[in-house]
């Protein structure tokens, strides 16, 4: 009876320390896995850790057919119409690639100051070094900024960015070319892959706003959509693909205006003139019969008439024109049915835009910034059509219906030049803008110039604000002192102009030197630094320039004081765990110790069941 009940308490010493020891594993602190990225530091090397797809920094893929730039979502609305997007073999239209490698937001109020909510966060598993000097340690999040990655980036070879063409080499198999870019990115193609790289660098934050490029193509292949893969992505989640419903069809005829079908044809005038009267259409059919050329021809009256052309068997070099005489102003476009049998005539007029250049706190005209307006066309390309120095009116330009760039080549002193402003001109003759840059007031876009702005940091070792320190600020393209004041406890700050009246030029390199400095610290190094075309200054935080002050001695490390208790309150605060668990430790001990015991009381039992019964009752040989 003994030995059973011996027995019974060794298991369930077993089993309960078996319990524990399960208890303490599951006390154990969980630890956060941060999410696998490739964000590591300038020198990126993508042959050791793979390339990064650009697809993942992708805010948005549109296609242009005609001047006309449509999103996926309007040529999916033209499909379900029943009126598709068709499109013939060898036409040519291009994709239109936005992408942005910083996530950086700002204040719309004060565009010098770091919107964090706004921002687009990720985790650097291995850590980072901002442009700015700033560092991210391994695991821990920041602002999406994979611009410091292209520093060093100078080509193919180097570039860690790609992206990936099958989809292209598939459905444009006639060939493909990269037509238009902006910001300085360069592209090269190996295989199947468009790699990205930056000659000479980025050195600033370049792409807080979206890049742009576009890949003109010739459609070789019939087909009814276009599939881009899609991707996880910081600005897209998700992995739905960019589909763009179309149809690509043989065209029926071998050249613009030939008729290559006999019986019945028919001829549509169309006008798009915003409402205002027009001249009547004159259509003339070419041809030659017996060996003679002859002409017929046909007036079209109204906003939208029809006509119809024969063509008889014996007609031979049959094609058809619009005769512009007296429509100076207009621009004439023709296209073909699928079946060669409709042909339709498109007239549109020219807009009159006005373009006013104003500085972002006023309303007034900023005259001296040089501008630029390109004209894009179908298959990526831009030509310039106008440039211009604005002054005391707004400028006015006359355009057909197209899509249009307007570019700040140069500001005025104390601006920082505008981002371009990509516009359309619809057939309907009213004004659109392509993205959310510039504004229109009407008929009138309107581009703003924000003011050139610095802050001063003077700071000690610590990084704590060093006030008494006599600083001036010297322009060192003219040697001419602008500005000299003592520090305080706030950043001095410099907007547009300085105190004295010297305006700030974007361009211009300017020289921090520190006069004297305060009590017990050394000078600092004088700190050079310049403002980009953008207004942004390289390599010292965007918008301010801080310069340190190294103590005389060093500081002695002073003992903490000591706390004297305190009585702790009736209900105790909230503990935040940062570390292991304390009940890991005590049902690790319990485990521990009941396994022990188990362990003793087993090897007890067992010797007592093979010990002879003389021994078990006590007797002793003699």
């Amino acid at each position: 009876m003994r030995q059973r009940r011996w027995g019974e308490l060794g298991r369930a010493l077993l089993l309960f320390g078996i319990g524990c020891l399960l208890m303490a594993a599951a006390a154990l602190p969980v630890r956060a896995q941060a999410t696998e990225d490739s964000y590591f530091y300038p020198g990126y090397q993508a042959a050791q850790n793979g390339y990064l797809d650009l697809m993942a920094y992708m805010k948005q893929i549109t296609m242009t057919v005609n001047g006309q730039e449509y999103t996926t979502q309007e040529l999916q609305a033209l499909k379900n119409a029943g009126t598709p997007l068709t499109l013939g073999l060898g036409d040519t239209a291009s994709f239109n690639f936005r992408f942005a490698l910083c996530g950086r937001a700002y204040e719309p109020e004060d565009p010098t100051q770091l919107d964090e909510d706004g921002s687009v966060h990720v985790v650097y598993t291995n850590g980072t070094t901002y442009l700015n000097g700033e560092t991210v340690a391994p695991g821990a999040t920041g602002i999406l900024d994979d611009s410091s990655l292209m520093v060093i980036n100078r080509s193919a070879d180097s570039s860690c960015l790609r992206l990936d063409l099958s989809w292209l080499l598939q459905s444009c198999p006639d060939g493909f070319q990269v037509e238009y870019t902006e910001g300085g990115v360069s592209f090269e193609q190996r295989d199947q892959y468009l790699y990205v790289y930056f000659p000479g660098g980025i050195g600033q934050d370049t792409y807080a706003d979206a890049g742009y490029f576009s890949i003109g193509v010739t459609l070789g292949k019939a087909l009814d959509e276009i599939r881009i893969p899609g991707t996880d992505g910081y600005y897209v989640p998700g992995t739905d693909d960019w589909v763009f419903p179309l149809v690509v069809a043989e065209s029926p005829s071998d050249m613009l205006g030939t008729i290559s079908t006999y019986g019945d044809i028919h001829v549509r005038k169309i006008w798009q003139t915003g409402g205002q009267p027009h001249p009547d259409a004159k259509i003339v059919l070419h041809y030659t019969e017996n060996g003679v050329e002859k002409t017929s021809e046909r007036i079209l009256k109204g906003d939208d008439a029809e006509a119809e052309f024969t063509i008889r068997n014996d007609m031979t070099n049959c094609r058809l024109e619009e005769d512009m005489t007296g429509l100076d102003g207009y621009t004439s476009t023709m296209t073909v049915s699928e079946d060669g049998a409709t042909y339709t005539f498109t007239n549109t007029s020219s807009k009159t835009v006005f373009i006013s250049k104003r500085s972002l706190a006023g309303e007034e005209e900023l005259a001296g910034a040089r501008m630029e307006l390109y004209c894009l066309s179908s298959d990526g390309g831009q030509t310039l059509i106008d440039q211009w120095t604005s002054g005391s009116e707004p400028h006015t330009v006359q355009l057909n219906p197209g899509r249009f760039n307007l570019h700040e080549d140069l500001a005025p002193a104390g601006y920082a030049v505008s981002q371009d402003i990509p516009f359309t001109v619809r057939e309907d003759l009213t004004v659109q803008l392509d993205g959310d840059t510039g504004s229109l007031d009407g008929d009138t876009l309107i581009v703003t110039d924000r003011e050139l702005t610095v802050k001063f940091a003077k700071v000690d070792g610590s990084g704590n604000p060093l006030p008494g320190a006599v600083l001036t600020l010297t322009d060192k393209t003219d040697g001419t002192e602008i500005d000299r004041w003592t520090t305080t406890s706030e950043p001095h700050e410099i907007t547009f102009q300085t105190e004295g009246g010297t305006v700030l030029v974007a361009g211009h390199t300017y020289l921090l030197h520190e006069e004297s400095a305060p009590e017990g610290y050394l000078l600092a190094e004088d700190v050079e630094f310049v403002f980009n075309g953008d207004g942004t200054i390289p390599d010292h935080g965007y918008y301010t320039v801080t310069m340190e002050d190294l103590s005389e001695t060093p500081p002695t490390a002073t003992p903490p004081a000591e706390t004297p208790p305190t009585t702790p309150p009736s209900t105790p605060p909230e503990r935040v765990q940062t570390g292991d668990s304390p009940w890991m430790w005590v049902w690790l001990a319990l485990g521990v110790v009941c396994l022990c015991a188990s362990a003793v009381t087993g090897l007890f039992y067992y010797r007592r069941s093979h010990i002879p019964a003389y021994w078990r009752l006590g007797m002793r040989d003699q």
